[in-house]
């Protein structure tokens, strides 16, 4: 019955996305043709092979699965990259296969259109589906089966919150129960699971147990197989690993993964590349061709020394580039080796002021087009201080898997400017590892946002 839900909801899904994007199709009509198209057979054709391209899509790409946990911010990311593979299929095969026969302009307001109808229409949705399952609609019954760490933490964080749509039958565990919030899931002994499962139905079950249970874990595996139940491990030693894993399979063999990498997907590195190029060619158009003789002048007239600071940082894989900076400080010996404090004498007072608003970051506009860098990724650091830290903080070589970044989660998260203590490089390295981890083109959006809007509007106390 639950799947059958989720089946009517992704069907409507589908035909929602259909009627959106007709309804592009036929605004764009409007807009460029005033209704009068050339060749309707030509176009009618085109909306009918829009239409089942973008079915094909959807479908290939899990647009209309129904994710138990759901966050808008993925669920935008991952259309948006739908949208990208469609309009790129749509372009190759509209104006190479029919030789340029339809109107530039009316394809990309139907696309434009398309998108924000589509963008709209799935925030409205998981808007939806969260206010449906506080309701308690929609629910998936689960049982629990054993006591640790993992088990607790999806207890408090997971299982009931009401966005998520859960509903805990019961806890079966030989272990003692300490907090009260777990307590009342407690339903009895690990040799009483099956009689409770055969009194009371349960669309999944939740096994946390170790090896020396496999007898039991065989025997609910059975009891599922043969009882419509699905089953869902959660591998007891994974509460000492801190970080997220994978399992793959290499000839039936499963192979744990210790972190999930989106960037390592090509077609996401390609959407990274593709949108870094893009908008450091617009900024150093349209910004940084008149901003950049300003800023020089004004150096050079209040300082000795070159417009550019450059100096070698560890970069994507712990290869060093050098990283280009407005000079924002006297030419000294201790910059390759001390950090800038608050009222540090070398800052000259233009550097002090492009240093609050991150002016003096800009020239590595350049360092993103020549591909030693993202716009949005770790901040990259001196190779001293990456020798001195590799050491200090644990994992903290893992943020160099990724291309270092003009801005960061970890900078608009406060982690930035001087590090006095270790746990303050050990917080920057955290949040860098989960942006690793949780990477999404919407993500990078939201962090360029956020940027962009502290240096005109919100000054950061770590600027200096």
């Amino acid at each position: 019955m639950f799947q059958n839900k989720n089946k009517a909801i992704s069907i409507t899904n589908l035909s929602v996305d259909i009627l959106l994007l007709l309804i592009a199709f036929f605004t764009a009509k409007e807009t460029v043709f005033d209704w009068e198209i050339p060749d309707k057979v030509l176009y009618n054709s085109l909306i009918l092979g829009w239409v089942i391209l973008w079915s094909i899509i959807g479908l290939k790409r899990g647009l209309y699965d129904v994710p138990r946990i759901v966050q808008l911010h993925k669920v935008l990311s991952k259309n948006l990259i739908a949208i990208g593979f469609f309009a790129f299929i749509s372009a190759g095969l509209i104006f190479i296969g029919t030789d340029y026969k339809f109107s530039r302009a009316f394809v990309l307001i139907t696309v434009l259109i398309f998108t924000l109808l589509v963008l709209l229409s799935r925030t409205l949705f998981v808007s939806w589906l969260k206010y449906i399952r506080r309701r308690g609609n929609k629910q998936s019954r689960i049982v629990l089966i054993g006591m640790n760490a993992n088990i607790e933490k999806l207890i408090r964080e997971v299982y009931v919150n009401p966005n998520y749509g859960f509903q805990i039958l019961g806890l079966f565990t030989d272990a003692t129960i300490n907090s009260e919030v777990i307590q009342k899931y407690y339903k009895g002994k690990l040799n009483e699971i099956i009689a409770y499962l055969e009194q009371n139905k349960a669309d999944e079950i939740i096994i946390s147990l170790p090896y020396t249970q496999s007898k039991l874990i065989n025997d609910l595996f059975e009891y599922a197989d043969n009882s419509l139940v699905r089953v869902r491990i959660i591998p007891e030693f994974s509460e000492y690993l801190s970080q997220a894993f994978t399992i793959d399979y290499v000839r039936n063999v499963p192979v744990m993964k210790l972190r999930k990498e989106p960037l390592q997907s090509l077609s996401n590195r390609a959407i990274k590349r593709i949108f870094d190029i893009v908008f450091s060619s617009f900024i150093v158009l349209f910004i940084f061709s008149w901003l950049f003789p300003i800023i020089a002048i004004i150096i050079k007239l209040t300082s000795k020394g070159p417009v550019f600071f450059a100096q070698e940082r560890t970069g994507q894989d712990g290869k060093s580039f050098k990283c280009l900076k407005f000079r924002s400080m006297t030419v000294n010996n201790d910059s390759d080796s001390k950090q800038a404090t608050r009222n540090d004498k070398r800052i000259t007072k233009f550097g002090a002021i492009m240093r609050k608003t991150s002016i003096d970051e800009l020239p590595q506009i350049l360092n993103v087009l020549m591909n030693h860098m993202s716009l949005v990724g770790p901040r990259p650091h001196m190779l001293k201080h990456t020798e001195e830290y590799r050491v200090l903080v644990d994992k903290f070589m893992v943020r160099h898997f990724a291309k270092p970044g003009v801005t960061g989660w970890a900078q608009i998260n406060g982690f930035r400017g001087e590090t006095k203590f270790v746990r303050d490089m050990a917080n920057r390295a955290e949040a860098d590892i989960w942006y690793i981890e949780n990477w999404s083109f919407i993500l990078d959006l939201k962090i360029i946002f956020i940027t962009a809007w502290s240096m005109f509007f919100k000054q950061d106390e770590n600027a200096f």
